[in-house]
């Protein structure tokens, strides 16, 4: 490890002033520095224990009076998206490795009022998860990606957070991800039989395809749909070989509908 990643360790463990001051500003200061410390050039080992550093300050630090609404601009590897009810923040970002994978890092931070705050640290398991498709996962076991969007879906007196993720899994494929989070007394759970996709109900949806193809996966408000690319091979030759699937210039939809995302397929965008 370098001499500059041994001092912020250092800070981190033995400068308590940090937090017994509460200053939000100061520890985002100091979530900077490590960053800046992780090198591609450096042994994985080295960043890994470096991310999981930020992980742990930056668990303090949510926990800090405000940490809810604080924007930490300075962040740029952070993603921070807000449910529109305000009770759900959730936090993501991830640390490339070696081998052209990816490690997944995230908190979610739930109001449920303006007194109480809970912060729940999650945990990826993405590089050992099988049927995924069809499990409902806790937060030890998250499928790790990033969050970038946040639907607030209501049904039968119940909130549920549908989550749009990107994953750029490895060299040659790239994931996108249709998830749902909810609660269970007070806990979050990810994944629930409610989203209609090659016909059956699955816990959450993913679409694999070529690492140099790009695909939408939108929520688009004047449609009150998730929309998003039809995925195919670029040959029949490939079917299943999703190196080499991509957009074909068709798109689907998810509407809720009774407490079911159902799919309409080959829709006009507008």
């Amino acid at each position: 490890m370098t001499k500059s990643s041994v001092f912020i360790l250092f800070l981190i463990l033995f400068n308590a002033d940090v937090f017994s001051q509460g200053s939000l500003y100061e520890t985002e200061l100091l979530i900077q520095k490590i960053h800046k410390d992780i090198n591609r050039d450096h042994p994985d080992k080295d960043n890994l224990d470096l991310t999981d550093s930020i992980a742990g300050l930056l668990e303090q630090t949510l926990n800090l009076q405000g940490a809810f609404d604080y924007p930490f601009d300075s962040l740029k590897f952070l993603g921070k998206i807000s449910s529109d009810d305000e009770k759900i923040r959730i936090m993501t970002w991830n640390l490339p490795l070696s081998d052209g994978t990816n490690r997944y890092y995230g908190f979610i931070i739930f109001r449920p009022s303006n007194n109480e705050t809970k912060v729940f640290r999650l945990t990826d398991t993405s590089h050992i998860l099988t049927g995924a498709e069809f499990t409902e996962q806790t937060i030890d076991t998250w499928y790790g990606c990033l969050v970038y969007d946040i639907i607030d879906t209501r049904y039968s007196g119940d909130t549920w957070y549908t989550l749009l993720g990107y994953d750029p899994d490895n060299i040659f494929t790239t994931r996108k991800l249709i998830d749902i989070l909810w609660f269970r007394d007070g806990k979050p759970l990810f994944g629930k039989p409610v989203l209609q996709y090659k016909k059956q109900l699955q816990h959450r949806i993913f679409f694999e395809y070529s690492a140099r193809a790009q695909m939408t996966l939108t929520w688009n408000q004047a449609m009150d749909m998730i929309v998003f690319d039809h995925l195919a091979p670029s040959s029949p030759a490939y079917q299943g070989n999703f190196r080499y699937y991509g957009p074909d210039f068709s798109y689907d939809g998810l509407k809720f509908e009774k407490g079911i995302w159902e799919l309409h397929e080959n829709i006009d965008v507008h």
